[in-house]
């Protein structure tokens, strides 16, 4: 029985021509595979710059919007920041300033300007009810001497990551400005970078109330970084709602 078990022989191995063909395929498709995934495409200046500029706008989470104007371009300048936020799941604040006359105590009571202000409030939880994201938006209202310095200020506190603001025409000393004087203060002090949203340039002779101007250009949006410091002695008091 033994002899008989020793003597049986064993299958042998097949290969076949369609079978190392197989075979071949296989460790081809492996092999290509490691090495797409292995091999890094070299990295460019290009690459790089754009890599740095999706990282840096991916990181703005802390939105400030300042309430400067009652008008359509703000509206859009707080939807935008409200948006941003809801992608990146950060926050947005509303900053309304009530400026105080330099010959009137901070603390004074100013009805019109206060009604006005209220008026900017609602329309920005109007806003963010309508962007169905009311729990994103933050309102503060901070009582001062000039809304540049106070924005700029509230900025630097926060930590704001972003400011959008939007830019309307004011008159001053009975001139058209195109520029906001708040705007430019902001765009030159800013802690951080800075968006305007603007309209159309509006012509110096029209009477009526003007349509948000742009700064530089007729229309679009302008982006500035400013040198992150604020006025330290600028007197400010105010709340959040």
């Amino acid at each position: 029985m033994l002899a008989m078990l020793v003597a049986t022989p064993t299958n042998p191995l097949l290969i076949t021509p369609i079978g190392v063909v197989i075979a071949l395929l296989f460790a081809a498709a492996i092999i290509g595979v490691l090495g797409w995934m292995l091999h890094l495409p070299p990295e460019t200046e290009l690459s790089r710059t754009t890599s740095r500029a999706v990282r840096s706008l991916n990181k703005m989470t802390r939105i400030l919007v300042p309430l400067l104007h009652c008008s359509e371009e703000t509206d859009r300048a707080l939807a935008l920041a409200l948006q941003m936020a809801r992608h990146r799941n950060g926050s947005v604040w509303a900053l309304a300033v009530i400026e105080v006359p330099f010959m009137l105590p901070l603390d004074a009571t100013l009805g019109e300007e206060e009604k006005r202000v209220q008026a900017l409030i609602e329309r920005a939880r109007s806003v963010a009810r309508q962007s169905q994201t009311p729990s994103t938006l933050t309102v503060r209202v901070l009582k001062a001497r000039q809304a540049g310095p106070a924005i700029v200020y509230e900025a630097t506190q926060s930590a704001a990551d972003l400011i959008i603001v939007a830019n309307c025409p004011v008159r001053v000393r009975g001139s058209l400005q195109q520029i906001d004087p708040a705007v430019e203060y902001v765009l030159k002090h800013a802690p951080c970078e800075v968006l305007v949203l603007s309209g159309a340039r509006v012509s110096p002779s029209r009477e009526q109330e003007p349509a948000p101007p742009t700064a530089q250009h007729t229309s679009g949006v302008e982006s500035q970084r400013g040198s992150p410091t604020h006025e330290a002695s600028q007197e400010l008091s105010g709340t959040s709602r």
